[in-house]
């Protein structure tokens, strides 16, 4: 338990230290990471949910912890 309130707390940091276009690349990245998405549609989307800083967390923490994060087109 201590461990995950300390990561989280690691990932919180890090989050807010980031500049915009740090988050924006991060938050494309991490789309780009998951699904079968454009560069531009990613973009577009990191740009919208940008000030949304829960959902970059979520795609953040995913990505790290999750076995297989990427998902699956149908």
């Amino acid at each position: 338990m201590f461990n995950e309130v300390l990561q989280s707390n690691n990932i919180t940091k890090f989050l807010s230290k980031l500049t915009y276009w740090q988050s924006i690349n991060l938050y494309i990245t991490l789309l780009q990471a998951r699904s079968d998405i454009s560069y531009d549609d990613a973009k577009a989307e990191a740009i919208v949910k940008w000030n949304n800083p829960d959902e970059l967390r979520y795609l953040l923490e995913e990505s790290l912890n999750s076995p297989s994060p990427k998902r699956k087109s149908h």
